[in-house]
């Protein structure tokens, strides 16, 4: 059985991994607090952040948001759509979430504003998470060196159990961002290497140079487990199922539940 660091040699890449069982057995951590790219990981705070305004009354699932004006390339569909769609504020937060839509993130951006999200990631318990900007905007001397986002997996596991053990908003709220986590799209990186039966709900987040999962997965006797990995650091390849972030993901996964 290889071990994370001769992953990292195998695939050349910097590895950090937090293992959080939901119940006695021990976490499995490595450079668990390490500041890392979030890429669309970010996205998870951003979509609890959203479920918590529509529960205190500021915001309505059911309210529309207009497509108009600029397009994010890369992942997404609202970018081929024409002006005049309004989907309602669920579906925009669903799209950026379970295909990782990046028009959609920026239309939940604007609505809400970078300091108030960074705002809400503290109080979620994320001291070292932090949104620096649109998606596919220009990164300023503050971004760098992380681009998008920058996160630690010990903070993602964090807001994870939290979700997973009910402790976000109410049960509604708790049960939304449960179901939206379960019908995430992106199955290549985590789920390659879960075994039949074993059940996947997480969030996804990729550039050329990395790959990044983090997910509640459970066990077909009903244990919980929460992962977060970022596999980072690596030379650019081509975005394909193939990707060697993605392959190593897998075998990180396969290695937590061995």
């Amino acid at each position: 059985m290889p071990t994370i660091r001769s992953l990292e040699g195998q695939f050349h890449a910097q590895i950090s991994v937090l293992w959080q069982p939901l119940n006695d057995e021990p976490a499995v951590a490595y450079h668990a607090d390490r500041p890392v790219k979030t890429a669309s990981i970010i996205k998870l705070p951003i979509l609890i952040h959203t479920a918590l305004l529509v529960e205190s009354g500021q915001l309505n699932w059911d309210q529309r948001l207009p497509l108009t004006g600029s397009r994010s390339p890369g992942m997404g569909i609202l970018k081929v759509m024409d002006d005049g769609l309004h989907p309602t504020l669920r579906d925009v937060a669903v799209l950026m979430t379970i295909i990782s839509d990046n028009t959609a993130t920026n239309m939940l951006i604007d609505l809400l504003g970078i300091n108030q999200i960074n705002q809400r990631i503290q109080e979620l318990g994320m001291p070292n998470t932090r949104l620096n900007r649109k998606v596919f905007a220009p990164n300023t001397p503050e971004c760098l060196p992380w681009g998008l986002g920058v996160t630690t997996a010990r903070d993602v596991v964090h807001v994870l159990t939290r979700i997973a053990t009910g402790q976000i908003g109410n049960t509604e709220t708790s049960r939304f961002l449960q179901e939206t986590l379960a019908k995430q799209q992106d199955r290549v990186g985590f789920p390659r290497g879960l075994p039949g039966g074993w059940v996947y709900a997480g969030k996804t987040g990729s550039d050329d140079d990395l790959r990044n999962d983090c997910a509640i997965v459970t066990s077909p006797a009903g244990q919980q487990y929460i992962c977060a990995c970022f596999v980072q650091e690596m030379a650019e390849h081509s975005s394909t199922v193939d990707h060697p972030g993605l392959q190593a993901l897998g075998q990180v996964i396969r290695i937590m539940i061995s």
